[in-house]
Order: C-alpha cells, then sequence, then structure tokens
C-alpha cells in the first residue's frame, strides 16, 4: 500500500484556500460593506447591502453544512 503525497498536498491546499476564505474572508468582507456605507457615496448602500447579503449568505451556509454535512457530503 502506497502513500499519495499529491493527494495528500491536494487535500491540505483545498483546507487552507478553505480556511481562508470563511477565516478571513468574511470579517474582511463584511469591513468592506461596513466601510462603503460609512462612505455615503452615490451607489454605496446598494454596494453595501450586496456585500452584507453575501456575508449572511456565506454564514448561513456554514451552518448548514454543520448540522447537514453528513448529507451532503455523504459522510
Amino acid at each position: 500500500m502506497e502513500f499519495d503525497f499529491g493527494a495528500l498536498a491536494s487535500a491540505v491546499i483545498q483546507v487552507l484556500l478553505v480556511g481562508l476564505l470563511l477565516g478571513a474572508g468574511i470579517p474582511l468582507i463584511y469591513a468592506l460593506g461596513i466601510r462603503t456605507y460609512e462612505s455615503r457615496r452615490p451607489g454605496s448602500t446598494v454596494l453595501s447591502v450586496v456585500l452584507m447579503s453575501f456575508c449572511v449568505l456565506l454564514a448561513v451556509a456554514g451552518i448548514l453544512v454543520i448540522i447537514f454535512g453528513d448529507a451532503i457530503f455523504g459522510g
């Protein structure tokens, strides 16, 4: 039985990317949404709502994965 370093490297990269997206990405998007809302420029309210909605969508998706992860991924 051989150990597949390629599969291990691929899995590590995927976990790091998802961790980066969820760990640093959501707070970054939230901060941009708040900053955009406070700028009072034309169109900033719409962009702010889009960014905040994306944060809420990511949070709900994370909760659904936690609750229904076995059913989704067949684990």
